[in-house]
């Protein structure tokens, strides 16, 4: 009991510490919150201040009219549509009399000529009416732009071939009343994707995008092992060289007890981060999700929340317990922040595999022995999750819980008081 109560005081004086330094207690939680909903603002404010300048130039220039099939097609109203879907959407568009003035000009980014004999080909049996796109390579926006044109030009090329075949048809003598046009323009269809869920049920996209949303909480573990580290160097190095740590030391606390007080606020500063970063992470693909005209509410998924909090807890956890023996026995914080940074590298390296890698779908033996690695558990209580293995994913949080526990234990029982107070900088 009287242990108990030793860490009671410690863990109190720990979290004055933490909340005395509001610089890096703002830092930590608002940096998150307000760096990423920006940079979905600026980039939406950005894109459209980055105008796709587009020349459109007509070789062509004619009017045209198949004689055997009945059927038009004029260059200029391909020009026309084309200028409509790019002023609509915001994009500068000119019309140049030739290429050779377009390719000279270094503010043109995207050009689409409609070189002669576009319209008679076109509509003719044996050719095919061919559009230019050129496009400069190091200018990003001009292709969206380039998709624009291509989806303009695919919607005129589908109607164009649905008249020729009907006026096939018709010199065909066929029954018109079983004429179907997609029986000879796409014969062979694979239909619409249809997505299933892990147990074989059909789902919407809603389900592809929380997958996607579960593998950015787990790139988000990265970001929140730091500053619980940066906590933990100035509890032990910073004390130490401002000359309180002889005092802590001297108290009737051990000093397993004193450190397991700085790794618990220390993991419990680096969850505030957690709960931040995925507040802004939300708000970030929320906005994206509500400016292409999606609903917020698809993102929101309770359970994935509280489990990426409770892990991420653990995950922080069993970093600072790792880190801990080492800073310890480092002269200085400059020292001690080399140590704990290759340390988060390795379980950052871990996080941005999660986000390419589904661990639960490898091997076997591949897994078995990466689960030795206390990250893997991270990794998998969430990816678990998504596959619909909740007891699994249980398991897995059980599992880096005690690994976490596990390793604090020795950590701060590996730990030497004298070496502590002998290492100098």
């Amino acid at each position: 009991m009287k242990g108990y109560s030793r860490l009671k005081v410690l863990l109190e004086k720990e979290i004055k510490d933490l909340f005395r330094d509001r610089k890096a207690l703002l830092t930590t939680v608002l940096l998150p919150l307000i760096s990423l909903p920006s940079i979905g603002v600026f980039t939406l404010l950005l894109i459209s201040q980055q105008p796709v300048n587009i020349a459109l130039i007509d070789e062509d220039n004619s009017y045209y009219v198949n004689p055997e099939l009945n059927v038009a097609m004029s260059s200029e109203w391909v020009v026309g549509n084309l200028t409509l879907a790019f002023t609509s959407r915001g994009y500068s568009v000119v019309n140049l009399p030739s290429r050779s003035e377009a390719l000279e000009n270094n503010s043109i980014d995207l050009i689409i000529i409609i070189p002669s004999g576009f319209s008679r080909n076109a509509t003719s049996v044996d050719s095919v009416g061919q559009v230019e796109i050129l496009r400069r390579a190091n200018v990003q926006p001009a292709l969206n732009a380039e998709g624009v044109a291509r989806g303009i030009l695919n919607a005129i090329s589908v109607n164009l071939s649905l008249i020729k075949i009907a006026r096939l048809y018709e010199k065909a003598g066929l029954d018109p009343g079983v004429f179907k046009p997609e029986a000879f323009r796409d014969p062979v269809s694979t239909g619409p994707t249809i997505l299933l869920s892990p147990e074989g049920e059909r789902v919407g996209v809603e389900a592809e995008l929380r997958t996607y949303i579960a593998r950015l909480l787990v790139i988000a573990f990265a970001f929140v092992v730091t500053p619980a580290s940066a906590f933990v160097i100035d509890g032990i190095i910073g004390e130490r060289q401002r000359k309180t740590l002889e005092l802590l030391l001297a108290s009737p606390a051990s000093l397993g007890e004193i450190l397991a007080a700085k790794i618990i606020v220390a993991t419990i500063l680096g969850l505030l981060a957690s709960l931040a970063d995925i507040t802004a992470l939300l708000a970030y693909v929320g906005s994206l999700v509500l400016a292409y005209g999606g609903q917020l509410f698809i993102l929101l998924d309770p359970g994935l929340l509280l489990l990426h909090s409770v892990t991420s807890f653990f995950t922080i956890l069993v970093t600072v317990a790792i880190a801990t023996p080492f800073i310890t026995r480092t002269r200085g914080i400059r020292s001690a922040g080399n140590v704990a940074g290759l340390i988060t590298s390795v379980a950052i390296v871990f996080f941005f595999l999660g986000f390419f890698i589904d661990f639960p779908k490898l091997e076997a033996n591949v897994l078995n022995m990466l689960q030795i690695i206390p990250y893997t558990q991270s990794i998998l209580s969430v990816q678990n999750y998504i596959y619909g293995r909740p007891d699994l994913s249980i398991i897995n949080l059980l599992a880096l819980a005690l690994l976490s526990s596990l390793i604090l234990l020795i950590a701060v029982k590996t730990v030497d008081k004298e070496k502590i107070l002998l290492t100098q900088d």
